[in-house]
């Protein structure tokens, strides 16, 4: 599908790595296939997952207060749909935005959750183990 995103903002999403915290830590790149990303799907018994924040909505940049009321709706979102989740970050240069690795989830319902949350795009991964960019627009 193709995207009416800036060519310089889907650049720069699909060049991120979207770090999960686990241990050890988990580097997710889009388009580049991973074992580990499979392994940690399984563990979890889960075939599918999103790596979603819920930070600076359409790329409009908050305030760290702003940034941290929305993640913490966000998890809210998560737990009351009683969904694993592991703590993560994408990051590129000195940019760095935190996110949740929401397991399980189905590709339209993270979806909704994106655009719930005001986001041009987020991470879908399958069990293949190759995350993908998905865009809202």
């Amino acid at each position: 599908m193709k995207s009416n995103l800036d060519p310089e903002l889907l650049r720069a999403y699909e060049e991120t790595d979207y770090t999960v915290s686990d241990d050890p830590p988990l580097v997710l790149h889009v388009g580049e296939q991973n074992d580990d990303a499979r392994i940690l799907l399984a563990s979890f018994g889960v075939s599918t997952a999103a790596f979603l924040t819920a930070s600076n909505p359409g790329s409009e940049k908050l305030s760290e207060e702003e940034k941290l009321d929305r993640q913490m709706e966000l998890l809210s979102e998560i737990e009351a749909r009683r969904l694993n989740y592991l703590v993560g970050y994408g990051e590129r240069g000195d940019w760095r935005e935190y996110s949740y690795l929401i397991l399980g989830l189905d590709e339209q319902d993270a979806s909704n959750l994106a655009l719930q949350f005001d986001q041009n795009a987020y991470v879908w991964l399958d069990d293949s183990g190759t995350p993908k960019l998905v865009t809202m627009s």
